[in-house]
């Protein structure tokens, strides 16, 4: 499988994912559907093909290298937000779980209520998932992986940032972590969609 073929998978996904659960009102519910059409979906399909631009040369600068980390968390970021705006009410419901990783407002108008999942922060998403087990541990490692490479791009100390071989791999690996998320969220019934059932041959190792 080469790169290139992995990024037009996940181009193909994304683009389907941001098309349909951004117009989604009348199949997700109110307050999902309305945080999921302010979301900015429509950018995850442009971030994902800029994925391709780090295909050349085989050893990648320090600098493409750190840029090539932040396309890839922010995308993976975007999709996990995707995921709680859809699973909203459930998200509303786990306070427990929101209170113990510090995801509920503290004061202002909004004071003890949740965090809506358009702001949460990466780390909060990769901890509730975590206390949660919304995914098994190799993805929770992967998400972390990924988190702390994109965190480079922030600092201007030491960060360890991989290598053009490292960041390759974590894109062929990000490709069925998000066929997977795709055929984990709930659509109507009688819709063919050729990008999900590509994410579902994806997921089966078929493609």
């Amino acid at each position: 499988m080469s790169y290139e073929t992995d990024v037009d998978d996940i181009v193909a996904v994304q683009a389907g994912l941001a098309d349909f659960w951004s117009n989604s009102h009348g199949w997700a519910p109110d307050d999902g559907a309305a945080l999921l059409a302010s979301a900015r979906l429509d950018w995850t399909p442009s971030l994902a093909r800029s994925l391709s631009r780090w295909a050349e040369p085989v050893e990648l600068p320090d600098g493409d290298l750190i840029l090539a980390w932040a396309n890839l968390g922010s995308i993976l970021e975007s999709s996990l937000r995707l995921f709680l705006g859809v699973y909203i009410t459930d998200y509303r419901n786990s306070r427990e779980d929101l209170e113990a990783i510090n995801a509920i407002e503290q004061k202002g108008a909004n004071q003890g209520q949740p965090y809506p999942p358009s702001s949460i922060q990466f780390e909060k998403i990769r901890q509730l998932m975590s206390r949660r087990e919304i995914f098994p541990a190799d993805d929770l490692t992967f998400v972390g992986l990924i988190q702390a490479r994109r965190n480079a791009i922030h600092a201007f100390n030491n960060r360890e940032i991989g290598s053009a071989s490292e960041f390759r791999s974590a894109v062929a690996t990000y490709r069925v972590f998000i066929a997977d998320l795709a055929t984990r969220l709930p659509y109507p019934q009688g819709f063919g969609f050729h990008w999900l059932d590509r994410a579902g041959s994806i997921r089966l190792g078929r493609s």
